[in-house]
């Protein structure tokens, strides 16, 4: 006696994002025979990547901080220096010569006082036997307080006279490279005049430039490596700037490095990152109506469940155990709660 066989449509998504009709036989109607895989074993973590570089926390020019002629610059280019060490010197002699004319004239002013206070303390004893005026005790005193505020002044100026001395020698302020020289010995400068730039080649972090979709996967993302020259250097997120390329929608993120290494300052390359969630490959996502999902058993029977963000053609995260039954072979042929059997 001959089975009866029974036909229906359905639909086959192929790689090229096309939907073609064919007839799937289910012999008498039975089971749709399947094969499974676990959805730990199938998920794809796919890379981002954006746009990054190697940047300098401190690149600085080194300025003069008084007027005058350079005597010596004591770095050439390419020489690390340390934070402290004299890189370049202005000639010092005319300020050396205000500090010695500054302490003649404090020492002056101190004797001044000195004896205008004696003469003061004597006018009080006088004053208290009414051997002078109270007009003349007050005109003392208020001498003596005069001299004494000069000698403040004068103190002062030479603070500041011995201060202007001690910026004869540019010192390096961090752990740096000479990376250019601005400057000559002999040239006449002022104040913020350009000497040397340095460059600290230790405090590197990387810029990179993040689409505004892109940002949530690299807060999550497992790992972060900055790609430059066929070199890998481990990153961690440090920090996304509150503000928004409104061009390119792109938002400006910092990252340091997570290892005892770092690429070189100006070195361009590819940050990259694996996303923190699993997704299924494009090949298992079938469609059903005008919804795309993807197939598995739940108590021997084929269960569609639907991706919302899913995309023809494209892999699609799904919020499932890691030890769901996946669908694998059969997947076309089956409708929601169709019995399905292993082969």
């Amino acid at each position: 006696m001959m089975m009866s066989k029974r036909w229906r449509l359905v639909t086959i998504l192929l790689s090229g994002a096309v939907a073609l009709p064919v007839l799937a036989q289910d012999a008498g109607g039975g089971p749709v025979p399947i094969s499974l895989a676990t959805l730990s074993s199938i998920q794809v973590y796919p890379e981002r990547d954006a746009p990054a570089v190697a940047v300098t926390l401190n690149d600085t020019h080194l300025d003069a901080e008084i007027a005058g002629v350079i005597a010596a610059i004591e770095a050439r280019v390419g020489d690390r220096v340390k934070r402290g060490q004299v890189v370049a010197r202005v000639e010092c002699e005319p300020y050396r010569i205000k500090v010695s004319r500054m302490q003649a004239a404090l020492e002056a002013g101190r004797s001044s006082y000195a004896f205008a206070q004696r003469q003061f303390e004597n006018a009080r004893q006088l004053s208290q036997k009414r051997s002078i005026s109270q007009e003349e005790n007050d005109r003392r005193e208020a001498e003596a307080r005069t001299l004494k505020a000069d000698v403040d002044r004068l103190s002062a100026d030479l603070q500041a006279a011995a201060y202007d001395a001690g910026k004869c020698e540019i010192q390096s302020p961090i752990d740096a490279v000479i990376v250019e020289r601005i400057a000559s010995v002999g040239d006449y400068v002022v104040p913020g005049t350009p000497i040397l730039r340095l460059l600290d080649d230790q405090n590197i972090e990387i810029s990179a430039k993040v689409q505004e979709q892109d940002l949530d996967s690299l807060k999550s993302a497992q790992s972060i490596d900055f790609v430059s020259r066929n070199a890998r250097y481990p990153v961690k997120l440090r920090t996304v700037l509150p503000l928004m390329e409104t061009r390119l929608r792109t938002y400006e993120v910092r990252l340091a490095f997570a290892e005892n290494r770092s690429a070189l300052a100006g070195e361009t390359g590819r940050l990259r990152w694996i996303l923190g969630r699993g997704e299924v490959p494009a090949d298992l996502i079938v469609q059903r109506g005008t919804t795309l999902g993807l197939f598995v058993v739940d108590e021997d029977k084929a269960k569609f469940i639907a991706l919302p963000d899913a995309r023809m053609g494209h892999p699609a995260a799904v919020d499932l155990p890691p030890e769901t039954k996946v669908i694998v072979d059969g997947r076309y042929q089956l409708r929601d709660g169709d019995a399905v059997r292993l082969p």
